[in-house]
């Protein structure tokens, strides 16, 4: 009798246990999806089993097949286990969890966890790999391929030391939602393909219905011994850099960072496996000539201080903690207006007219674009709609702050993306380039250009980063008074880099960053720490999830607001822009309910202004002749009037 007492009061004591196994607190997810957040009372947090948690509407749990494809331990000593969704043991694109584990325990459970619909999803395909392929690259529809380039299959062998190594891209199964956001979920099995265009220049992710060869959607990647010497930069004045002796000579690489910085010159061509070491004989790299070798320090050095300002702040080993080796390609193409990271590199162009031919080499742009990097080896954010937007964003935030590590004399740093050669964008007022600080406010693009507006888009995030940092009070588009107290860029960027690397996922929107910046001021400096404090006062401030309340809002009577509204009145659709595709000039037509004095612009697909012009409207039909610069690159330009964005236009 007494040993049954005893095995009825341990079953009776596991049983307790595996009930107590309760969630703390929960967050709700989007339709279709299990709960965003959830987080447990440390006696009731269950052991980690590289699987995802799963909660009932009852408060109980289950676990889910899923891939760890991420583990990083922070300066707290929690784990944090990115994980990927499996059906059929195939992925889930972008449906990712991350596990917070503390002693082998989940403390907490945060992202995107599409609800299990196994029994439903097939795993046989109508076509095969090879057509569709076919699709995809019709749909990419480039004149040529990395792969087809003898010299560049060599070179990718050698750079990732794989002698089996090719850009000839090979499918992956995924299942991938094509519903829509706040939709009920509609995976589909697809075939992945990793595409790599030359000519022109892009790379992309393209997913192919595996039944009937439809493209489902696309995703841009292009985001678009040492011895210590000296370098007179074109940017940022003589600095010291590390470079390496060959031979005789010295060359742009080091190996004292993670597995090292490399530098190398393109030589205006378009070729990675054509490029060459930039030398010196003496190793003080004063380089200054009519090829602006100048400015490859410039990328040399910015990606040093990339890497040390993540190194000395957050103890990370290169972007993927794992001591990636950063390789920069300078004097790419010729009148290339661009800097874009592929998803392996960093490559800068040496500029056009537009910037007086300058090379995009400064700091705060080798930050931005290493930046992407990091993102995809963390949050791995879709560079679309508002988790591209973010992406661009946090690119925007580090790539400040970088240039804020690198150059902290105060009369050396600013609030201005790519102000040593062009101004792009503006952190602390991005109005004055037709950006929004506001949510859905002004200058909000809510079209697909532009991967649905990701640079225009990315300013709110921008914004509110530059208000935590420093402070400021205002009125925002949604009539709300503000009042945020900065609480300096250390500790800001401390919240932003812990939001990106601990709890965002692909899928991630503006709401959920606000949630778990929020959380991530928790985190480091406690629950109703002032430092949270201003993190939510911030978002308020840009329309996220606050700032709209009724006690805070007033009449919004600025005239320059008002004026800006007046576009609305105006009607202009693709349609009403004639010729178009256009070589040197195309007409508006549209009509005006107000008249009046109006600024129209052209934006590039990478969000630069590049033609700013004004004119009077008439109250009524108007007709408008546009010239296009004849320097204007062949491609893809949305028309903004007033800042909004009201057609796209296709210059020949």
């Amino acid at each position: 009798m007494q040993k049954k007492f005893i095995y009825a009061g341990i079953l009776a004591f596991m049983s307790f246990q595996v009930s107590a196994q309760i969630a703390s607190r929960v967050i709700k997810g989007s339709v279709g999806e299990h709960p965003e957040f959830i987080e447990f009372a440390s006696r009731a947090a269950p052991v980690f089993n590289n699987k995802a948690i799963i909660l009932s509407d009852k408060n109980q749990i289950s676990f889910s097949d899923a891939a760890v494809i991420g583990k990083e331990t922070d300066l707290n000593g929690t784990t944090h286990y990115r994980l990927q969704q499996l059906i059929n043991n195939i992925p889930v694109e972008n449906s990712v969890y991350i596990s917070h584990v503390k002693n082998g325990r989940v403390v907490a459970q945060n992202g995107h966890w599409m609800n299990n619909t196994g029994n439903k999803l097939g795993i046989r395909t109508g076509i095969t790999e090879s057509n569709a392929l076919a699709g995809a690259l019709r749909f990419v529809g480039a004149n040529s391929y990395k792969w087809q380039d003898t010299e560049e299959e060599a070179f990718i062998k050698i750079e990732s030391g794989k002698a089996d190594a090719s850009f000839f891209p090979k499918a992956t199964m995924v299942y991938y939602n094509v519903a829509a956001e706040n939709e009920k979920a509609q995976p589909k099995l697809a075939y992945k393909f990793d595409i790599y265009a030359q000519t022109p220049v892009s790379r992309k992710l393209v997913y192919v219905d595996a039944a009937n060869g439809s493209i489902l959607a696309s995703t841009d990647l292009i985001h678009d011994v040492d011895v210590a010497g000296t370098a007179v930069t074109g940017y940022s004045g003589t600095q010291t850099i590390s470079t390496e002796l060959q031979s005789g000579s010295y060359r742009l690489r080091e190996t004292g960072r993670g597995l090292g910085i490399q530098t190398y010159n393109l030589k205006k061509g378009t070729s990675y496996s054509r490029a060459v070491d930039f030398t010196d004989a003496d190793n003080n790299w004063n380089n200054v000539n009519s090829n602006l070798d100048q400015y490859a320090t410039d990328a040399h050095w910015g990606a040093e201080k990339t890497y040390d300002f993540y190194k000395q702040n957050f103890n990370r080993n290169s972007i993927d903690n794992a001591g990636f080796a950063i390789k920069s390609y300078v004097h790419y193409s010729r009148n290339y207006f661009n800097a874009f990271w592929d998803g392996s590199r960093m490559t800068y162009g040496d500029g056009n007219s537009t910037d007086n031919f300058k090379p995009l080499t400064a700091i705060d742009v080798c930050g931005h674009e290493i930046t992407h990097g990091l993102t995809s080896f963390t949050a791995n954010l879709t560079y679309s709609n508002e988790s591209g937007a973010l992406n661009e964003g946090f690119s925007d935030v580090f790539g400040t702050s970088i240039e804020w590590f690198g150059r902290p004399a105060a009369a050396q740093h600013d609030w201005l993306i790519g102000a040593d050669f062009y101004v792009i964008r503006s952190m602390s007022n991005p109005n004055a380039f037709s950006d929004p600080d506001t949510y859905k406010g002004t200058y909000w693009y809510a079209g697909t250009s532009d991967n649905g507006g990701v640079h225009t888009n990315s300013s709110v995030l921008n914004f509110w980063y530059y208000l935590l940092t420093t402070g400021a009070g205002g009125t925002n588009d949604n009539g709300f008074v503000y009042n945020v107290s900065g609480i300096g860029i250390n500790k800001a960027q401390a919240i932003a880099y812990r939001t990106l690397t601990t709890y965002l996922v692909p899928s991630s929107n503006y709401a959920n960053t606000r949630t778990y910046s929020i959380k991530s001021a928790e985190d480091l400096y406690g629950i109703g720490s002032n430092e949270a404090v201003q993190t939510k006062n911030a978002w308020d401030a840009v329309g996220v999830g606050g700032g709209i309340s009724a006690a805070g809002r007033i009449a919004h009577t600025d005239p320059a607001a008002a004026a800006r509204k007046q576009l609305f009145s105006i009607g202009i659709s693709d349609n009403s822009v004639y010729p178009n595709p256009a070589k040197e000039q195309t007409t508006i037509q549209f009509k005006d309910a107000f008249g009046g004095r109006k600024t129209i612009e052209l934006i590039d697909l990478n969000g630069r202004r590049v033609l700013n012009n004004s004119f009077m409207a008439a109250k009524g039909s108007n007709i408008y002749q546009l010239n296009l610069p004849s320097k204007l690159a062949p491609g893809s330009y949305m028309i903004k009037v007033n800042g909004v964005t009201v057609s796209t236009i296709v210059k020949q």
